[in-house]
């Protein structure tokens, strides 16, 4: 395979870092809300980190120091784990680590409202049962769990898994207090007590018996302390609550397939340009086009994959790319549905592009050159497809953290959803091995030419050229020394 694993040189690293950092801004003009939450509520804390050192209060800058870290879990769950934290759950995440460190701590909240502590265990439990469907979805897109996950099944598992998050939290809040005499566990006084011990007739019949004066190391207290057991069960009971209205919630959201607005800001989904194939280690005889990669709305079939052989079918989505549930054979009568496929223009850390010469027996633009394409078939994403047409036509398996998804290309008359990606490759040409049936020869073209043959394709619409033409111009980079283009095979 001529898969890159050379390590980049000093050029190289200097273009990535110029992708990334055009990346960075483009994140930021896209979500301008979450990255002022982000940059203010760090400006915060590091303000306060700054004065607690001047009062040379080391606890609360350790404090500091932990909230600056979990800061950057979200972005780190997005960039490492590939996992898209929806904006909204991503500014309730920050804000909820804020309330929790620096003013549940450090100023004192926790004393100061009573409710404070209650409410912040509440939105746990919520964001917990959140959390805990996005698991159920990520291992149900597996192609190693073949099973069938209904609505209820999930909802339970959601909530199963915030109530245990609760209750580790507790057994945390509780150590913490035994071995390092800490006060998570706050204590509460307690008036009058329910209890078989003083029972004067020694039944298993509880007495109430009123609290008027207890007395410890000579001080009169108001009653007696009960050690942290209600505020245990207080937070256990309001992590209840929010882990059970999150779980119905996303229950009617899997049972509307998907169709509400709500649920998805909070649920955290695999990226799908991000989507690692297992599909690549796989031997080929292990594999089937067809084999779903299902999501929470995608529930997969008992009977598991079907083989190669047969017609070729496609998944059938709407205008806005929900799936139907229904697929059809390529080349048959696609309703009002539309079906999905990909473009990818692969280029390398020269600038330049890699073009395909198709074959003569191809139906569109026989004989041209053209960038890669492909359709996606019954069960794949697009992201797969792009994959599997870059394995199936050049016999390369390429990194999925170098695809980037530009557009997506909505083309009314052929009913079909477009979705374009540029892929990072250094490739030897004369080490590609072509799909004979497919593609009859390659090349590699300067980023200029790669601009004259975008704005010549008189047979796309002037949307397409345009997103593509300025995604070339301001993303792609060409090394001082860029040599000719390549020979064709």
């Amino acid at each position: 395979m001529a898969k890159r694993k050379q390590k980049l040189s000093k050029e190289e690293r200097r273009l990535r870092r110029g992708e990334d950092l055009q990346k960075a801004k483009l994140e930021i003009k896209a979500h301008p809300v979450l990255f002022t939450v982000y940059v203010v509520l760090r400006a915060l804390v590091v303000a306060v980190l700054i004065l607690q050192l001047l009062n040379q209060d080391y606890y609360d800058v350790f404090l500091c120091s932990l909230t600056l870290v979990l800061f950057l879990i979200p972005s780190f769950v997005e960039r490492r784990l590939h996992i898209d934290v929806p904006n909204t759950l991503e500014v309730i995440i920050l804000l909820f680590i804020f309330s929790a460190e620096i003013l549940g701590e450090i100023q004192e909240y926790y004393l100061t409202y009573p409710f404070w502590d209650t409410m912040l265990h509440t939105i746990n439990g919520f964001l917990m049962a959140a959390i805990g469907i996005a698991m159920v979805d990520i291992l149900n897109r597996s192609r190693r769990f073949k099973v069938r996950l209904s609505p209820v099944f999930v909802a339970v598992v959601a909530f199963c898994f915030s109530m245990t998050i609760g209750v580790l939290w507790e057994f945390f809040e509780y150590g913490m207090d035994t071995f390092f005499q800490m006060d998570m566990q706050k204590d509460t006084w307690v008036s009058m007590v329910n209890t078989v011990s003083l029972n004067p007739e020694g039944r298993n019949s509880p007495v109430r018996i009123p609290i008027e004066s207890v007395v410890v190391n000579g001080q009169e207290w108001p009653g007696y302390l009960d050690i942290g057991l209600n505020d245990t069960m207080k937070d256990l009971l309001v992590n209840f609550i929010g882990a059970a209205v999150f779980s119905v919630i996303g229950m009617i959201y899997i049972m509307g397939r998907g169709t509400g607005k709500f649920a998805p800001r909070f649920i955290p989904r695999l990226k799908e340009r991000e989507l690692s194939s297992p599909d690549i280690k796989e031997k080929k005889e292990e594999r089937s086009p067809r084999e779903r990669l299902p999501g929470l709305l995608e529930p997969i079939a008992l009977e598991g994959p079907e083989a190669q052989e047969g017609p070729e079918l496609m998944d059938l989505f709407t205008r806005d790319g929900k799936f139907t549930g229904r697929t059809v054979e390529r080349g048959t009568d696609k309703g009002d549905g539309f079906t999905l496929g990909v473009h990818v223009f692969l280029y390398d850390s020269q600038g330049r592009f890699l073009l395909q010469k198709r074959s003569e027996n191809k139906k569109f633009l026989p004989g041209q050159w053209e960038t890669h394409m492909g359709h996606a078939l019954a069960g794949e994403s697009s992201f797969e497809c792009a994959l599997r047409e870059m394995r199936e036509e050049l016999r390369v398996d390429l990194s999925q953290e170098d695809f980037v998804k530009i557009y997506r290309w909505v083309e009314k008359d052929a009913q079909m959803l477009t979705d374009l990606y540029f892929v990072r490759a250094n490739l030897d040409e004369n080490s590609l091995t072509l799909q004979k049936n497919e593609v009859i020869g390659v090349q590699w073209v300067a980023k200029r030419e790669m601009l004259d043959f975008v704005r010549a394709m008189d047979y796309r619409p002037e949307c397409y050229k345009a997103v593509v033409a300025q995604y070339i111009e301001d993303c792609i980079q060409e090394a001082p020394e860029n040599p000719a283009g390549g020979s064709e095979e």
